[in-house]
């Protein structure tokens, strides 16, 4: 996947936060009954506001960081290409330069620009600066650190090499076995967004609707007054208490498996794009306009 520029992510977080407040100006004004669209509610943009705030930036984050990692996933073999190259006699610019001819997914691109900004006689150390600006990962920062000391010490430096070498293995072993062991707890999340939608459909479907249609019978045969049952006011007021809730469930819970799962909140908002889509679909579905019946 190809790297997003800074750039063009701060303009996504800009149109989509325009976008989102938009819909939450639309949303006041049917609020504020200053207009009205058929079979829509004000609820129905405060959903949609939140969706266009954070799924547009959900996916360029999730294409970069695929970019970052798939850029620290190669960063082993290209250490250890290096220090082999070195062992053969070529020197570090060169060893570089040979090595940018070999695949190393998102690396190739930008190794191939560092080779073409040394044979064109720019210092190393300017072109492995440049190198690193691009490719602005935390591994390889330090990769670059490493080997522009290296450089400047001189020595045995595929030795160096070698350590650092194993040194990124070993870190990227711990961050595998952090998301395999965390990765239940996600699941766990999502269980119980899932338990939260399925509770407030047993409450509707077993009590809300039941007491609506006790209050409507009621005032059939001519008890107006009744405090029997819900009234359609009320029973109007629960389903947007309910559908709020559950929007600001699947926000947070989405966060909170982000920040477990990847150790970035900005990683979860993947997941609560997911569970508010999901959680306002059957909403919309079971709830409001009833088109998916349960018989508890």
């Amino acid at each position: 996947m190809p790297k997003i520029p800074t750039r063009t992510q701060n303009i996504v977080w800009g149109v989509s936060i325009a976008l989102g407040l938009v819909m939450g100006i639309i949303a006041a004004l049917l609020w504020a009954e200053l207009f009205s669209i058929p079979g829509i509610t004000p609820s129905d943009f405060i959903a949609l506001a939140i969706l266009l705030t954070i799924a547009p930036p959900s996916v360029i984050f999730f294409i970069d960081n695929r970019w970052r990692e798939g850029i620290d996933a190669n960063l082993p073999n290209l250490l250890r290409d290096i220090a082999d190259a070195q062992r053969t006699g070529l020197s570090l610019p060169r060893a570089v330069s040979e090595s940018s001819k070999r695949n190393y997914g998102p690396l190739t691109p930008e190794l191939q620009k560092m080779a073409a900004k040394i044979s064109w006689g720019i210092p190393f150390d300017q072109a492995m600066r440049a190198f690193t600006e691009i490719a602005n990962t935390e591994l390889n920062n330090r990769a670059a650190i490493l080997i522009l000391e290296a450089q400047r010490s001189g020595g045995v430096i595929e030795d160096i090499f070698d350590s650092a070498q194993k040194h990124v293995e070993d870190i990227l072993a711990l961050r595998k076995e952090r998301l395999s062991q965390m990765k239940p707890y996600i699941w766990i999340i999502y269980a119980a967004f899932f338990i939260f939608l399925l509770v407030i459909v047993v409450l509707f479907s077993t009590f809300f609707y039941p007491m609506a249609d006790m209050y409507q019978q009621f005032s059939d045969v001519g008890f107006g007054g009744t405090t029997m049952g819900l009234s359609e006011a009320t029973l109007n007021s629960y389903k947007i208490l309910f559908l709020h809730m559950t929007i600001v469930e699947g926000l947070f819970s989405g966060l909170v498996a982000g920040k477990m799962g990847e150790g970035k909140a900005k990683s979860g908002l993947k997941h609560s794009t997911i569970m508010i889509l999901i959680g306002w679909l059957t909403y919309k579905l079971t709830i409001e306009l009833q088109l998916i019946q349960f018989n508890f």
